[in-house]
């Protein structure tokens, strides 16, 4: 089952592809949840910036992803769309207000702007 619409913030790190921490007040569900099926389900499946200004949050990710402004994260398996890894779980998030750090550097994504 998912997690619906955040109330709070949800910090993961990524070092070599995978999730190595995750902090927020519904951590330790997904971590959980991610445990459970084990490494390979802290896999970064897909990251992805919206860039589309027609596009609308409407609850559904395949258009949800999309919107400018916004990053699209996945964990877990990403065979069905040619990757490597094989999880037997695959989960979408749609971040509104996103803040990236690339190595190290901060980008900070508003409206289709990139800061």
């Amino acid at each position: 089952s998912g997690f619906g619409l955040l109330d709070s913030p949800l910090e993961i790190t990524v070092r070599n592809r995978y999730a190595t921490s995750i902090k927020g007040k519904l951590a330790d569900k997904l971590k959980a949840m991610l445990d459970r099926i084990g490494e390979k389900a802290h896999n970064i499946a897909e990251l992805g910036i919206g860039i589309n200004p027609e596009a609308k949050l409407i609850g559904n990710v395949l258009e949800d992803e999309k919107v400018g402004g916004t990053v699209h994260i996945a964990l877990g398996d990403n065979s069905c769309f040619g990757g490597d890894v094989v999880a037997g779980i695959h989960l979408d998030g749609i971040i509104k207000k996103p803040v990236l750090f690339l190595d190290g550097e901060k980008f900070i994504l508003s409206d289709d702007n990139i800061y």
